[in-house]
């Protein structure tokens, strides 16, 4: 009985060992007729030392300018003005973009910074391949740990610092009447709702080629609930005034 007992015993450690040894083999081996699989890839967010980002080349050529092309101008103006009647909800909340570059939130959705991004691209300057580039090359400038190419670029503040960085600084003071000629169509506008002297930018507007009842350029913007062209030029306080052409270099002297 004893013998009987050790023997259905050794069997069965016999029959333990055989299945653990099979398991292991199908464990090392991948079933057959599949694909093997592969380790997943990971992204390289290590940044690019690359150079500041210029502006369309279209833009750029025969030297240094003052002002863009009228043609230009008018095809900011109108793209912006496009924006009325098609943006149906103020939205600056973050949304995946159909892409990049040239990605885009839905049209009919939108706040300040997207009349901006949307009007510069009917010229070929695309604010978020630029504006994600120049994060790239110096992060610190914008304070941005994680860049973000679905909404970097459609931040007031990250659009200011790009313009500031990049673009063609232009007199600021829209009250003083002798500054009114300087402020041409499809310049970029940054307005702060205070006054204190460090106010940081809020809100962001096109200038329009139209004129108010007196004589001051109006604005195309969207502050919410839909975008317009009011004359607000010298409400607020401007922070910022750009024009989309390279910053002039500085003098050797200074």
């Amino acid at each position: 009985m004893i013998l009987l007992g050790l023997l259905i015993a050794g069997l069965f450690v016999a029959q333990l060992a055989r299945s653990r040894h099979a398991g292991t083999a199908e464990a090392a081996e991948p079933p057959r007729g599949l694909p093997t699989p592969v380790p997943m890839s990971t992204e390289d967010t290590t940044p690019r030392k690359v150079q500041p980002p210029m502006f369309a080349g279209s833009l750029t050529r025969g030297g240094h300018q003052l002002k863009l092309p009228m043609e230009d101008e008018r095809k900011i103006v109108e793209r912006a003005r496009a924006e009325i009647g098609t943006v149906l909800f103020y939205d600056n909340s973050w949304m995946q973009t159909s892409g990049y570059p040239m990605g885009d939130v839905p049209e009919d959705r939108g706040a300040c910074t997207d009349v901006v991004v949307r009007s510069l691209r009917s010229v070929g300057i695309d604010l978020q391949q630029l504006v994600h580039e120049d994060v790239l090359a110096n992060p610190t400038a914008y304070a941005i740990s994680q860049p973000d190419i679905h909404i970097d670029h459609r931040r007031v503040g990250s659009m200011f610092t790009f313009f500031q960085r990049n673009s063609m600084p232009l007199p600021l003071d829209a009250r003083n009447r002798k500054n009114w000629q300087t402020f041409r169509p499809g310049d970029i506008v940054f307005f702060a709702w205070s006054f204190g002297r460090l106010a940081p930018p809020e809100h962001v507007g096109v200038v329009s080629d139209k004129k108010g009842p007196r004589g001051l350029p109006l604005v195309i913007q969207n502050g919410g609930p839909r975008p317009l062209e009011s004359d607000t030029l010298d409400r607020g306080k401007i922070v910022g005034h750009f024009r989309a052409l390279p910053k002039p270099e500085a003098s050797p002297g200074g």
